[in-house]
């Protein structure tokens, strides 16, 4: 797989969805809870207990045997159904200071989230746009599907503008059923516009992930003398000398990273913005933290 390396998913192995099983919904056969569960349900089966499941629900008869937590499940037991929404607009195809361009860092948080999804038996699927949403890859249960989900964001490469606020709207017109929906993007546009277009998959009942895909240089413009900085999704182009412009821009930066802060809090949205100079594990991790 191009996003999923050996010594990554060796470092997955340690992650647990954890309080995201508490907000799953879907079809019978998974390992996350029906939100209606209730000690009347009919017994399936046991379960090794994993970080985030419910105390209310040990086996205690069986720990007592085995000296290990399971959890009882039941058969009204419900899985997670995850779409993986990924940005492919021109702007995701920058990189300067980071290991990755932002759409290749972008894409391995994506892997990584599907693995986690796919690992514990639950569902994933893919869409990823740019000026119009690409072909849906239904959410299905297997394993195999993490391939064709790598293949899938191999086969894309960043370019064209976006309306991201738009498109995400259009996204959500395809997504019927109460899922799990990570947005993977930079965010790149006015916040207000953005913020509504996300917070609209949490008016459909949808739970919700923001993860911000960003390269340290958009944050610190810690270039010197004068630059020409050139469009990735227009022809536009702009000559100026940083060093008059830095202390507006990153007070500008920062205004627009505190507006989203506190928009997708309110909201109910977990989100993080993420750096391409770090490992896309740790990434996972610190979106994983922002779960309560």
């Amino acid at each position: 797989m191009r996003f999923l390396d050996p010594v990554s998913l060796a470092q997955l192995k340690n992650i647990r969805l954890g309080a995201l099983r508490r907000r799953a919904e879907g079809p019978s056969g998974g390992k996350h809870r029906s939100q209606a569960h209730s000690f009347s349900q009919e017994f399936a089966q046991h379960r090794a207990y994993a970080p985030g499941d419910e105390l209310k629900f040990l086996d205690w008869k069986v720990y007592a045997r085995k000296d290990r937590f399971f959890i009882r499940q039941s058969v009204e037991e419900q899985s997670l159904r995850a779409y993986l929404l990924v940005d492919a607009s021109g702007s995701m195809a920058f990189r300067r200071a980071g290991a990755q361009t932002k759409y290749e860092h972008a894409c391995s948080v994506a892997a990584a989230m599907a693995y986690l999804v796919l690992r514990d038996g639950d569902s994933a699927g893919l869409v990823t746009f740019d000026t119009e949403p690409g072909a849906l890859l239904p959410p299905r249960q297997s394993l195999a599907q993490l391939e064709l989900i790598d293949s899938a964001l191999a086969s894309r490469a960043p370019a064209g503008e976006t309306d991201l606020s738009a498109v995400l709207r259009k996204v959500g017109a395809r997504v019927a059923r109460r899922s799990l929906i990570v947005v993977v993007s930079d965010f790149l546009g006015e916040a207000s516009r953005v913020l509504e277009a996300v917070k609209a998959f949490r008016a459909r009942k949808h739970e919700v992930l923001a993860v911000q895909v960003l390269d340290p240089t958009e944050r610190d413009l810690d270039l010197d003398g004068p630059v020409r900085f050139e469009g990735l999704e227009n022809s536009d182009h702009l000559l100026c000398d940083v060093g008059v412009v830095r202390d507006a821009y990153r007070e500008a930066f920062d205004h627009q990273q505190k507006l989203y802060e506190s928009g997708f809090h309110q909201a109910g949205i977990p989100y993080v913005a993420v750096y391409t100079d770090e490992p896309p594990v740790r990434s996972v991790e610190r979106l994983l933290a922002q779960v309560l």
